[in-house]
């Protein structure tokens, strides 16, 4: 008997020492297991073509992160676990380009998530041909086609800023705002995956609102002249224009609109890709003076200040701001903790924990916390990634749960916001 009662006593004090251990080792950030991973990023942007006055700052964020992922491992003792970007690729912000570039890094760097491209019309093919029939984890910082969100993907796909299903109904309250109620406008816009589709969204939204709309226009943004196209633009007398475009193809644009006398960049709504100062001002004043347009915005983004100033510190010869950046740092600061909470590099598990670690419930993180946000994942928990851009909060299709936009006007060189939307859910 007295051996009986030795025996449940010793039981009793080991079960006693062993959770007040485990309770000790979470809270001194003890790691409960050995983990051995090196997550293998690569880039696909544009560091020429259409988009290219942002491919190179994007870049530039990717390595921003990934060299603070791996300063937080080095300080937290993790030895077993690295990030590594292992090539940056150049879309071109075409199609053909951007797929030779995504199946470069897949067959030959092998490399477990894809970040790119920034245009919709080269991010779907790269999806359709590349990442998802080789389960490889795609994360777009930028693409917004509507078309993204229906793709059947499997779970490989997802993207940091909101749908254009959102955009066209900004863009046709600010024609409304602009134009007036009922007014006429003429639409025009580049024949591709983002142009086509926010043009039938934008004529949509704005007619339910009452609008009416002239002349539809569309272009090839390879054509060499655009004077027919720009004759087409002005015909009739709408009281403002839409255009959906690129820097590059709308600077070939713009002086075949001046030429016809009937246009004024005043009376013209434009999108995020023309919201960048610095490509307004090379364009010339008389093409670009008091346009006004929509974006997605980061503005009021939990990490965005901090961003800020971490990407002046930290940015290599980068060029000027704008703004955009924080989609391509979140992008790999989340695929980096879904890693993290899978224990894996391997895309099928990681693919599996890019939801939970980008919304609630777990407990809110920026990258300023990085260290926590991987001792929490080692021991179990679940952290919820406040960005650079935004919450995220991806949704079942890998489409960001809220999105903020803003209507931006361009004069003396400089853009200036106007108004804010929110879209919550």
């Amino acid at each position: 008997m007295q051996r009986r009662r030795t025996f449940l006593w010793l039981v009793a004090l080991a079960a006693f020492v062993a959770a007040a251990s485990a309770a000790a080792g979470i809270d001194r950030g003890a790691r409960p297991e050995k983990v051995a991973f090196q997550l293998r990023i690569g880039n696909v942007l544009p560091f020429t073509g259409d988009l290219a006055a942002y491919g190179a700052n994007l870049d530039q964020a990717v390595k921003i992160a990934v060299a603070l992922q791996n300063e937080s491992l080095k300080r937290l003792k993790v030895g077993g676990i690295s990030s590594k970007l292992v090539a940056s690729e150049d879309g071109q912000t075409q199609a053909a380009a951007s797929v030779e570039a995504a199946t470069k890094l897949v067959k030959v760097d092998k490399v477990n998530v894809v970040i790119g491209e920034m245009a919709s019309g080269a991010t779907i093919p790269v999806a359709q041909s590349v990442t998802i029939p080789n389960r490889i984890v795609q994360i777009t910082p930028t693409s917004t086609a509507p078309q993204i969100t229906s793709i059947k993907d499997n779970g490989y796909l997802w993207r940091i800023l909101a749908s254009d299903e959102l955009q066209g109904r900004v863009l046709a309250q600010a024609a409304v705002g602009a134009f007036g109620k009922g007014a006429t406008v003429n639409v025009g816009a580049r024949n591709d995956a983002f142009g086509t589709a926010l043009k039938q969204l934008f004529v949509a939204q704005y007619t339910k609102l009452g609008g009416k709309v002239g002349a539809q226009v569309s272009w090839n943004p390879t054509q060499a002249t655009f004077d027919s196209e720009a004759g087409k633009l002005v015909d009739g007398d709408p009281k403002g224009f839409v255009m959906i475009d690129f820097p590059e193809t709308f600077e070939k644009m713009a002086p075949a609109l001046v030429r016809t006398g009937k246009w004024s960049p005043a009376k013209t709504l434009m999108t995020e890709a023309m919201r960048n100062a610095d490509v307004l001002k090379k364009i010339g004043g008389p093409a670009v003076e008091g346009l006004r347009g929509t974006a997605p915005t980061s503005q009021g983004a939990p990490a965005r200040a901090a961003f800020d100033r971490l990407f002046k510190q930290r940015a290599k010869g980068a060029k000027a701001y704008t703004g955009f950046e924080g989609s391509a740092f979140d992008a790999a600061n989340l695929a980096f903790l879904a890693a993290v909470k899978a224990k894996s590099s391997n895309p099928a598990r990681i693919k599996t924990q890019l939801r939970a670690v980008s919304g609630p419930p777990g407990i809110k993180v920026t990258f300023r916390q990085m260290d926590k946000a991987i001792r929490l994942l080692l021991a179990g928990k679940d952290v919820d990634y406040e960005g650079a851009w935004g919450p995220t909060d991806w949704d079942k299709n890998g489409d960001p749960g809220s999105a903020v936009f803003e209507i931006w006007k361009y004069g003396g060189g400089s853009i200036t916001t106007s108004k804010i939307i929110t879209f919550r859910g």
